[in-house]
């Protein structure tokens, strides 16, 4: 099933007394194991085959020297506690929950979960960067089959020279893992290179940096990226609120995320230029001024869980006074990310898709409003200017706002019903429009069997009956 989110107009027709408004995620727990703080970008959360969620995260102490990256398990992917993996008076940890202590310029960059890995051995993958004397940095690769015993990936890096605050995701598009990573230390934009067997990546690529829509002086600190529905999804951390001085940027400023988008997982655009996920929001307390969200987990009911760590120091401080660190478990309703939301609530709003290939079955929208209907259309070729085949709507006999059964409420998956009894599965093969029109809400998602099309590609599919590739 496909989904369109509503992060551009470019899926639309029509768009009318509607504003685009990021979702709010809500902080609903936090965690602290009591011994570490987890003050850097951290916290990786993986859905284990006994159905249990364990944590990653790298952290540090007033009582170890270093770092040390720990476990927490949770059954309910919300409220997690240290995991007893060790017994300290006979292994060599320091405590029941370690996995791993780094060395003085180790730092944990991320921990994937390869899905496609055929050694199962190597299902997991640490990202590692060393820094050294030399100010530069290796990036060597760990593997593991648990997430718990891990071993280097002999001759095998996957940066060059990329500092934490990496990403993987894996592109269906390309079939291939994309890493999402800053070329250099100190070097504050977000690229890619992409691999297919961790053995072999291709040159890095930059995709997003800062313009002159963001705020002045702030950079981008690196970018957690997934794949989501057919799309992908960054979360940009951004560097910002820093001093105009002529000095290295360390000591001052604060980070938080905004939104970023891609189609093909190569490509990416920004989304609004304000905070998406924050720990400076006024009902955040105590409020964190470094928040880094590098982890994503659907639970049972469809609601995203966002794991982020955080610390209430500023930037430079909280690297060199651990204590303030915490990891943070924000909600998001499913598809929550983005919506077109009413600007007049007194007035009626229209959001219009453009042509569908409908291959059946009925649309879903996620939405909540008062009195919502959907309106259906098929578009046929009314008018040929200097070669265009121009299309026009035709209202399906039946299937009209006045004929839906109005809805209201806040529904994940509403489909319309029609008094007429008739149905869009009824309209397998045809291009057609799906117009919303509801007061006093938001829409956040439309899913369905479909094709997407523009113009002339649906006016070849009509005539000649060609999908587009």
């Amino acid at each position: 099933m496909k989904k369109q989110l509503f992060f551009d107009d470019g899926g639309l027709f029509a768009s009318e007394n509607v504003e685009r408004k990021y979702g709010k995620p809500v902080l609903t727990e936090t965690y602290n194991d009591g011994v570490s703080s987890s003050d850097h970008a951290t916290g990786y959360v993986f859905r284990l085959d006994n159905g249990l969620y364990r944590m990653l995260y790298y952290a540090r102490g007033k009582d170890f020297a270093g770092g040390k990256l720990f476990s927490a398990v949770s059954d309910d992917g919300l409220h997690f506690k240290p995991e007893a993996l060790f017994d300290p008076a006979r292994d060599e940890k320091a405590y029941p929950h370690e996995i791993m202590s780094l060395k003085d310029g180790q730092e944990i960059a991320f921990v994937y979960e390869d899905k496609y890995c055929e050694d199962q051995n190597e299902r997991y993958k640490l990202l590692m960067s060393m820094f050294d004397g030399s100010l530069s940095l290796a990036d060597p690769i760990y593997t593991s089959p648990d997430l718990i015993n891990w071993r280097q990936k002999e001759g095998v890096v996957w940066g060059g020279g990329a500092e934490p605050l990496a990403s993987v995701f894996y592109n269906r598009h390309k079939q291939t893992h994309t890493i999402i990573e800053r070329p250099f230390w100190g070097v504050r934009y977000a690229g890619y290179s992409e691999t297919k067997d961790w053995q072999n990546f291709t040159e890095y690529q930059p995709c997003l940096r800062v313009d002159s829509a963001d705020e002045p002086l702030s950079e981008i600190y690196g970018m957690f990226a997934f794949e989501y529905d057919g799309m992908y999804i960054g979360l940009p951390h951004m560097y910002r609120g820093l001093k105009s001085e002529l000095n290295a940027k360390f000591f001052n400023g604060v980070i938080d995320t905004q939104l970023a988008y891609s189609y093909d997982g190569r490509y990416w655009q920004r989304s609004l230029r304000q905070p998406f996920l924050s720990g400076l929001w006024e009902d955040c307390e105590p409020q964190y001024k470094l928040l880094w969200c590098f982890g994503i987990q659907r639970n049972t009911g469809g609601d995203l869980y966002l794991y982020a760590s955080a610390s209430e120091l500023e930037h430079g401080p909280a690297f060199h006074q651990p204590g303030t660190g915490k990891m943070l478990i924000y909600r998001l309703r499913q598809d929550g990310f983005i919506s077109l939301a009413s600007r007049n609530k007194a007035e009626p709003s229209v959001v219009a898709t453009r042509e569908k290939i409908w291959h059946g079955g009925e649309p879903h929208f996620n939405l909540k409003a008062k009195n919502a209907t959907v309106a259906v259309y098929t578009t046929e070729e009314t008018e040929d200017v200097g070669g265009n085949a121009l299309a026009f709507s035709r209202l399906i006999e039946g299937m009209g706002h006045e004929d839906c059964l109005p809805f209201g409420g806040d529904s994940t998956d509403w489909s319309p019903i029609y008094k007429t009894g008739k149905k869009v599965d009824d309209l397998k093969g045809k291009t057609l429009v799906l117009e919303l029109r509801f007061l006093d809400g938001e829409v956040f998602s439309i899913a369905g069997e479909y094709t997407d099309v523009y113009n002339t590609q649906a006016a070849r599919y009509r005539k000649f009956g060609v999908m587009p590739t």
